[in-house]
């Protein structure tokens, strides 16, 4: 598919998921011009006060949209030279970008260098200067977890197992350096073997004021936010795939895949696995998973009716289904697998005004729902998952915007106070998980060549 060729649609409603894939990445092909559209002063987050536009992270930058143009060549090899111009300016901007997990720094910059590498293996050596960079990296912040246990603390924080920021996406990213020649070494395999372990550990139950609780509650001193202090004195469970134990699940289920197995790695996705579904909720639907457990609903007799959740690929019923389908298949567990469909048929059947998601991205958009259900529908082949991809297709191509910048507009909700006369601000954000770049990468189809795009996303 070449975006220069053809017509683009006159009306949004003309456009098909090719057409649409052939508009974005028409838009989003000069690099320079997309960090002059997504830095502008007036394209902020409404809610942060912040420019929608970090050059060197997967979510609103150029790594972002450099996997576009990497799974774009697969297929068609005249869109290698525009990979190699994002991720060459991506490149360029290692200087102005701090290191934060997967998401960002030199860990976005090695998982869009390996997309772009492409069958003939290209940029060795800068895949393997920042291979080595991660794990020294991982280790080090390894190393302060471990100080902070042996110090008799207990609790952690998101950047000790969450995949966007913390440990299991940059272990998810060693897992395929060490899969690769040009990458692995004994850094990178002494990384990745360390990392596994703490996750491992961190499975562990602890024991707080007399209670056993999983390993992975957040007490209120760690959260990252002072909203989160107030709505969470005791502290959290967090069950995302973004931000959650539905993190270290599925990549505990990738290294299980790649052959990369530390003692007690079952066990650990199973006390994971038993938690999640211990936390199944229903209502007139089906079942679901809510984002967030508080302590006390963790320790209360009974579960709650209901808590929030989202139908969202971030939190909700889709992350921690696609966790456990992929748990299920690497762990030989068919039960997960079926608890997983199950929830993504509920989630479907569910009112959209419940969905609790907003416009067509991936992280807490259609794209991201579409995602999963495409992925897990792409295995099972079920009929109500493969209708239910064709819907939230539909959902997609209606927000499209021939006057965005981008052809796609990232929605941001508003603060509750905010004065405003619409619940949302539409930015215009290039960048894989939050931006053009990621909703063109959900409409194409799902693929069994090496690296897809969504391992970034924990869907492989």
């Amino acid at each position: 598919m070449n975006a220069t060729a053809g017509t683009a649609p006159t009306a949004p409603t003309a456009l098909t998921a090719e057409g649409a894939v052939a508009l974005v990445a028409d838009r989003l092909a000069d690099p320079e011009q997309v960090a002059e559209v997504a830095s502008r002063d007036d394209n902020r987050d409404p809610v942060y006060d912040a420019v929608m536009w970090g050059p060197l992270t997967l979510a609103n930058g150029l790594p972002g949209t450099a996997l576009l143009y990497a799974e774009l060549a697969r297929s068609d090899e005249s869109w290698r030279p525009v990979a190699h111009r994002h991720l060459a300016a991506a490149g360029r901007a290692m200087n102005s970008a701090p290191s934060r997990g997967l998401f960002s720094g030199p860990a976005a910059l090695l998982a869009a260098a390996q997309s772009c590498a492409g069958p003939a293996g290209h940029y060795g050596a800068l895949r393997r200067k920042l291979a080595a960079w991660v794990a020294e990296d991982q280790r080090e912040r390894l190393r302060v977890f471990r100080q902070r246990a042996d110090g008799g603390a207990t609790g952690v924080d998101w950047a000790a197992y969450d995949l966007v920021n913390g440990a299991s996406g940059t272990t998810r990213l060693l897992l395929d350096a060490a899969a690769d020649q040009a990458e692995t070494g004994p850094d990178v395999e002494t990384a990745l073997a360390e990392s596994l372990h703490h996750l491992v550990r961190l499975t562990h139950p602890v024991r707080v004021d007399g209670h056993e609780v999983p390993g992975w509650w957040v007490p209120a001193g760690l959260q990252v936010s002072e909203r989160d202090r107030r709505t969470y004195p005791r502290g959290d469970f967090n069950l995302g795939l973004a931000h959650g134990i539905a993190g270290p699940l599925t990549v505990l289920a990738s290294a299980q895949r790649a052959g990369h197995r530390v003692p007690g790695s079952a066990e650990a996705a199973e006390r994971i696995a038993d938690w999640l579904l211990g936390w199944t909720l229903r209502d007139d639907a089906g079942p679901y998973w809510p984002a967030r457990v508080s302590w006390e609903d963790e320790l209360a007799d009974a579960r709650p009716h209901a808590l929030f959740t989202r139908t969202a690929w971030c939190y909700g019923t889709p992350g921690v289904a696609a966790a456990l389908f992929h748990a299920g298949t690497a762990f030989d567990r068919p039960e997960w697998r079926a608890a997983a469909t199950d929830a993504l048929r509920a989630a479907l059947r569910r009112d959209v005004s419940r969905w609790a998601i907003e416009g067509a991205t991936v992280c807490h958009g259609h794209a991201g729902l579409l995602r999963v259900v495409a992925r897990v529908a792409e295995v099972t082949g079920d009929a109500e998952l493969r209708r239910g991809c064709a819907r939230l297709t539909g959902m997609i191509l209606e927000c499209a915007d021939e006057e965005a910048p981008f052809g796609f507009r990232h929605l941001m909700r508003f603060p509750a106070a905010a004065r405003s006369p619409v619940p949302h601000r539409a930015v215009n954000t290039a960048g894989m998980l939050e931006g053009a770049a990621g909703v063109a990468l959900a409409l194409l189809p799902v693929g069994d060549g090496p690296l897809p795009w969504d391992r970034t996303l924990g869907l492989a």
